[in-house]
Formats: C-alpha cells, structure tokens, sequence
C-alpha cells in the first residue's frame, strides 16, 4: 500500500480495522497520522469523544486492547492511534489476539518509526492479510530531488529539476525540514507559480553562486580559482556546508562521469542530472578530461579523504583545509 493509495483510501471512507506505519522514514509515517488525525472526524464534538491518542513508551499492550475494544459515541467509528509504536517493540507481539479479531468499529493506528515490524511473526501477516500495512523506507541522497518535487507539487507550486537538486543537495535527506522551507514560500508566491533559484536563495539561504553543484562544475572544468572561492564560502558557512554532506556530492559526480563513459545511450544529459549549459560544458570538459583510470583514482582518492575527514587513524585536519587539498588533488590529477 502506498502513500497516494492509503490516503485516498481515507478519503473514499473504505478502512481496514488495524494499519501498521512503519519504517525506517518518519516523514510520510507523520503525515498519515497528521491527515487521519484532521480529516477522519469532520465534527469537532465527535472527534473529542472518539479519538484517542496513546504513546509506545506510556502504555502497554493491555491498554492497547482495552481502547480499541472500546464502542464509539455518536459516530460509526472511533480511531486509536499508538504512536511510538516501536516502544512496544518486546510485547506488541501479544496483540495478535486482537488483530486476529478486531473491534469492527475501531480504527487501530500504530505507527512503528524507524525499523520494521519483523515480517516473518505471525502478527506481521495478519495485519497485512485482514489490515493495511504501509511500510515508509529509507530515503537515499539520489531519491532526494524526486520527493522534493512530490512535495512541491503537493503545495502546488513548480519547481525544475535543477532547484530541485539544489534544495535536496543543501538540506539532505530530512524531508520534514524540506516541506517546512517549501511552506514558508506560501505567503510569497502563489499556487502554480514557480519556484526558482532565486526564491530559494532568497528565503531559503542557498547560494545560487556558491554551492556544492557549482563546486563539481568548478572541478569538472578545472577551475581552481573559481573551486577555492566556493571552499571559502563553505569556510564561511560550516554548519550548512560539513565535509560530511559535501564529499559524498563531489563522489556522485564522479560516479556520474564513470556511468557516462559506460553509457550506450549518451544524448540525454537529464539522466546525469545535468540541466544547464554551464553544467553541461563543464561536464563534457570533464568526459574529455577524466578517462577511466583517472575517474577510479580519484574515487579512491575521494575514499582517503572521507576517512581523514572522519578522523580516521587520529588525523586532525579543518574540515575545509582538507577539501581544498582534495580539490587541488582532483583537478591536477595528483593521487599520491
């Protein structure tokens, strides 16, 4: 069951009698139980006596049951909702019971955050023959621009794929502090408008100019003066710019040139997520540049560098110092 179909589900009044939310993602896990919570009762007086909201960690499975097997006050259904699911995590398996025979006018919610219900119990599959299980994976950097896009296009706004990178490069895998930026712009442009590198340098403090993708463009053309002014700005910005966030983007570039060169199909650049002519003549430079055994000695260099950053074998370096050295390292082509 997906996002799309569980809330449209809701939305068409069909339920199931027990849902289990789970994964390692807490953001579409939130945002099941925040619409259930706002829309399934549209009478406030009704939804007071018949929703009931209870936390992993400050009850039990005992309680549980006794909630659910509860009858609703003047409405068909009443919703329980468990959250912190995973702090049951030793005992939820004595719900089976339950789940094996629901109360048919309760709702049972439990959102299960950050880890999975083992899906060989026995509990597991009832709830996914008899109930609805929606599991919420792990977000990835790659798939990062793709939700920035499903959220920006929920709040009805446009956004190019370009900005989209942009966005997701700078806040990284938090898709909560993501939807959060894209709600400020509500009060500054309208729905349907777009939302451009501008606005998000603007509001949303990502320098157009300086910023991880004009860095690897800079490296892609081997300019070096342009690489140092960006490292300095980063220097100027370290909490938004950490060597921990910068070199795994600087490594998909280089991966991105590597799937290039093995490429049967190499017209369309959009799959290497280059979409502007700056970025494309610096990646074509860089093609040209960086042949295959150069390409694997600089993502191994790239390896070095992520251990020393990490403090690997007590080295003690400033974080920019050291991606200054790489950088120097990469464009002349100096792997010693």
């Amino acid at each position: 069951m997906t996002y799309q179909e569980l809330i449209q589900s809701f939305k068409k009044k069909i339920y199931l009698p027990v849902y289990l939310l789970m994964g390692e993602n807490d953001y579409y896990i939130d945002k099941v139980t925040d619409y259930i919570q706002d829309n399934f009762f549209e009478n406030e007086g009704i939804k007071d006596f018949n929703l009931e909201i209870v936390y992993g960690k400050d009850t039990n499975v005992s309680e549980i049951v006794s909630l659910a097997k509860q009858f609703p006050m003047m409405s068909d259904y009443r919703v329980l909702i468990v959250k912190e699911a995973q702090g049951l995590e030793r005992t939820i398996s004595d719900l089976l019971p339950y789940v094996q025979n629901p109360q048919k006018q309760t709702i049972l919610v439990l959102c299960y955050k950050y880890k999975n219900l083992d899906k060989r119990t026995v509990l597991y599959k009832t709830i996914d023959k008899s109930g609805g299980v929606f599991e919420s994976p792990k977000v990835y950097d790659n798939q990062v621009p793709k939700y920035v896009k499903e959220i920006v296009a929920e709040k009805k706004f446009i956004i190019s794929d370009y900005t989209a990178e942009l966005i997701a490069a700078h806040i990284g895998t938090d898709l909560s502090r993501i939807e959060n930026e894209i709600i400020k712009l509500k009060n500054i442009i309208k729905e349907g408008e777009e939302i451009s590198p501008k606005l998000v340098e603007e509001y949303i403090g990502i320098s157009r100019e300086f910023n991880e993708f004009e860095l690897i463009n800079a490296i892609w053309a081997r300019d070096a003066s342009k690489a140092f002014q960006i490292i300095q700005y980063f220097e100027s910005n370290p909490k938004n710019y950490p060597n921990v966030k910068t070199l795994p983007i600087i490594y998909n570039g280089f991966i991105k040139l590597m799937q290039y060169h093995f490429a049967k199909e190499k017209r369309n650049l959009k799959a290497y997520n280059i979409f502007n002519a700056e970025a494309e003549k610096a990646f074509y430079s860089a093609v040209q540049f960086y042949t295959l055994d150069r390409l694997k000695a600089v993502i191994h260099l790239l390896k070095v560098y992520d251990l020393k950053s990490k403090g690997y074998e007590g080295y003690d370096i400033d974080d920019h110092e050291l991606l200054k050295e790489l950088t120097i390292k990469i464009i002349t082509c100096n792997f010693r």
